[in-house]
């Protein structure tokens, strides 16, 4: 190929990407950017050894909260203990306030841990403590 026929090509496709970015919606943007950020998380989780959890509506769509995700792995060192990251996620321009900060903080401090023992007897489901 040519110089000129790849400026040309290279010309075309800078045009086509303006245009798609002009034409976005901005709901359309924050979604690309959310969409993009969710992907970023889960490859960081598999890389990483963690499981990963999002919470989101039956659409897909976000939840209000301040907690998007939770990040999960057993530790290293000792099988019975569990390591857990509360995540909110951001992506795009969004910027993160000292509100949310504090928010996530809070919500760290407060989350309960609880036990269950999930028993299948070949015809049901029982759960232990009820």
């Amino acid at each position: 190929m040519n110089e000129k026929m790849r400026n040309k090509s290279r010309h075309e496709a800078a045009l086509k990407s303006w245009r798609t970015r002009r034409t976005m919606s901005a709901f359309a943007k924050a979604r690309a950017a959310e969409a993009a950020s969710k992907e970023a998380l889960r490859l960081y989780c598999a890389k990483h050894g963690w499981k990963l959890a999002l919470f989101e509506g039956a659409t897909g769509s976000p939840r209000t909260g301040i907690i998007d995700a939770i990040a999960f792995r057993l530790t290293r060192k000792n099988a019975d203990l569990v390591e857990v990251r509360l995540i909110q996620l951001k992506g795009g321009k969004a910027g993160v306030s000292g509100t949310e900060i504090a928010r996530l903080k809070k919500a760290a401090k407060n989350a309960t841990v609880s036990w269950q023992i999930a028993a299948f007897d070949g015809e049901s489901l029982h759960l232990l403590p009820e």
